[in-house]
C-alpha cells in the first residue's frame, strides 16, 4: 500500500485521477469501510461524507460542538486539558489513544481516517493512531488537510511540523492543501471555504474507492 500525494485545489480534483488507485485497498470489489474523524475537522468531514449515504460505518474522536452528527455516528468524547494549549506545548506533544478509542479499530475494516492538521485534538491523535493501525495490521488510509493561511501561523507551523512527521512514518496518507482550493477565498465566508474543504476529503475518497 505505496501512496502520498498533496492535493491542491478543488478546481485540480478533475485532477485526481492522476493519482495513484489504491493496491490492496482498491482491489477490494466492496471494501468494509469505517470512517473515522479525528478532531473537530475531521469530524466534519465525516459529516459531510455521512450525508452522501456512502454505505460504512462512521466514528469520530472529539469534544462537544458535534450537534451536526447523527445518533448512527459513534461519538468518543475527548477535550483537550487545558495545559495542553499552552503555546507551543502541543507542538512536541503528541496523544496516546485510550483504550476506548482503540476500541473503534478492532474490526477486520478498512479505515479511513479524517482529520484537519493544525489544531489540538486531531493533530495530536493522528501519530498513535496510524501506529496503532500499522500494528494491528488494519487496511488504512488517513486523509489530511492543511489549513487556510487566514488561520495563523501558528497552526500552520504545526500542521506543517505534522506533515513532515506522517511522511516519515505512514505512505498511506493523502494531504489536501486548503490553499489552493480557490484562487480568492476572501470572497467566500469561513462556512463555505470549509465546505469546499469537506467536498475535498470527498473526491480523495472517491479517487481511491470509486465503487463506494
Amino acid at each position: 500500500m505505496k501512496r502520498r500525494e498533496v492535493i491542491k485545489g478543488l478546481a485540480a480534483i478533475g485532477a485526481l485521477a492522476l493519482l495513484p488507485k489504491t493496491g490492496v485497498l482498491g482491489n477490494q470489489p466492496k471494501p468494509n469501510l469505517h470512517f473515522v474523524g479525528l478532531g473537530h475537522g475531521g469530524t466534519n468531514a465525516l459529516a459531510h461524507i455521512h450525508q452522501k449515504g456512502i454505505e460504512a460505518k462512521y466514528s469520530c474522536i472529539t469534544g462537544p460542538h458535534v450537534s451536526h452528527l447523527t445518533p448512527d455516528v459513534k461519538h468518543i468524547f475527548w477535550k483537550t486539558p487545558p495545559e495542553y494549549r499552552i503555546l507551543g506545548k502541543y507542538y512536541l506533544t503528541p496523544l496516546s489513544l485510550t483504550n476506548e478509542m482503540k476500541a473503534v479499530f478492532s474490526e477486520n475494516e478498512t479505515f479511513i481516517i479524517l482529520t484537519g492538521l493544525g489544531s489540538s485534538v486531531g493533530t495530536g491523535f493522528i501519530n498513535d493512531t496510524l501506529k496503532f493501525l500499522q500494528v494491528e495490521q488494519k487496511n488504512y488510509l488517513a486523509i489530511c488537510s492543511l489549513p487556510f493561511k487566514e488561520e495563523g501561523r501558528s497552526k500552520m507551523k504545526y500542521a506543517n511540523l505534522k506533515k513532515a512527521e506522517l511522511e516519515s512514518l505512514s505512505n498511506n496518507v493523502i494531504y489536501c492543501d486548503h490553499n489552493s482550493i480557490i484562487p480568492n477565498p476572501g470572497l467566500l465566508s469561513i462556512k463555505e471555504r470549509f465546505e469546499k474543504g469537506n467536498e475535498l476529503f470527498y473526491a480523495a475518497f472517491k479517487q481511491h474507492f470509486p465503487q463506494a
